[in-house]
């Protein structure tokens, strides 16, 4: 048998397996560690984090806008919803509102909107703008729009004469002198009650009419009994007397069937003016066209006046508009 050959200490073919054999034990032992792995992934995700957005110069060193800032800038933001996207703040609704700012404060902070909106005296002349506008404009009545009655202050050099409460100044203030043209509305209201009271005096003159008759019938009847005493109730007498007050009844219906009388008026047998007749009719005819007539004016007066109401306020907005873009040229180009 071949003997087999011992291993010598300087044998170097199993030093290199003895170190790898140990570099994979070691790198085994330290791929089992789910702390290991955190780590690695932890220093990863460190190194791959983007750096903070600075934030952007905005024009005239403005300042960055939040939520905070709604009430000091909103005339800015009025004028530019009016100017740039023909809104008006007024007409929206809270939500609607808190969208828009958003909107606008999102453009303002990355610096998108046009460079005189960042103006500072942009803000100034809004704001003097509304100022002005709400000055000028009558303030409406808040519960009703009855008079109100301001009580008086005592002063020093009041009489005894000086009591009761003041004269009414809403109504000084709003009415104006001599007539007015009516609205549809008011047209619409008046024509209204015209109706019901032409239908409450019908109805009273219905009931009126009718309560009499009745009346007249149980006063011939009264009549009747005093001059024709009735027989006693339940007795064999008056039992004929019904008889014979139905017998009449159906007799009188039958000869008016059968007769064929017919009521003719005295003036359409004997004859009558014509010429009245025919004038009376076309005073009536000519009545009734006026009315219509006076109707169709009055409709048409009051949609001219509504038209010229919207045309004015159309126009004073305009120029309100106009005036303010000039204050910002005149700013901005001397």
């Amino acid at each position: 048998m071949p003997r087999s050959r011992s291993p010598e200490p300087n044998d170097k073919p199993d030093a290199p397996r003895e170190s790898r054999s140990h570099r994979s034990h070691h790198h085994s032992r330290h791929s089992r560690s789910p702390r290991g792995d955190d780590d690695r992934h932890r220093h990863k995700r460190r190194r791959t984090r983007s750096p903070a957005a600075k934030p952007v110069a905005l024009p005239y060193k403005a300042k960055q806008l939040s939520r905070r800032h709604f009430e000091e800038y909103r005339p800015l933001f009025q004028s530019y919803l009016d100017i740039q996207k023909q809104i008006q703040l007024d007409d929206l609704d809270e939500r609607e509102v808190k969208g828009r700012w958003k909107s606008f404060t999102s453009r303002w902070n990355r610096g998108e909107l046009a460079r005189s909106w960042y103006d500072p005296s942009m803000l100034k002349t809004a704001q003097e703008t509304v100022q002005s506008y709400r000055a000028s404009s009558p303030q409406a009545p808040t519960k009703r729009a009855s008079p109100t009655y301001e009580a008086q202050q005592d002063t020093q050099e009041s009489s005894d004469d000086d009591f009761g409460p003041a004269p009414p100044t809403d109504l000084a203030k709003h009415a104006g002198h001599g007539p007015t043209i009516p609205k549809m509305e008011d047209l619409t209201y008046r024509n209204e009650m015209r109706n019901e009271d032409r239908s409450r005096d019908r109805a009273e003159y219905n009931d009126d009419l009718r309560y009499e008759r009745k009346t007249d019938r149980k006063a011939q009847k009264d009549r009747l009994d005093e001059l024709v005493p009735r027989a006693d109730p339940g007795s064999r007498e008056r039992q004929l007397e019904k008889k014979r007050e139905t017998t009449s009844t159906l007799q009188s219906f039958r000869d008016a069937k059968e007769s064929g009388d017919v009521e003719v008026a005295e003036s359409d047998l004997m004859g009558d003016d014509g010429i009245d007749q025919y004038k009376k009719q076309k005073r009536d005819t000519e009545r009734q066209k006026n009315e219509r007539e006076i109707r169709r004016e009055e409709i048409a007066r009051a949609r001219d006046a509504e038209r010229n109401e919207a045309l004015a306020a159309r126009r004073e907005k305009e120029s309100k508009t106009m005036e303010f873009l000039k204050q910002i040229a005149q700013e901005r180009f001397g």
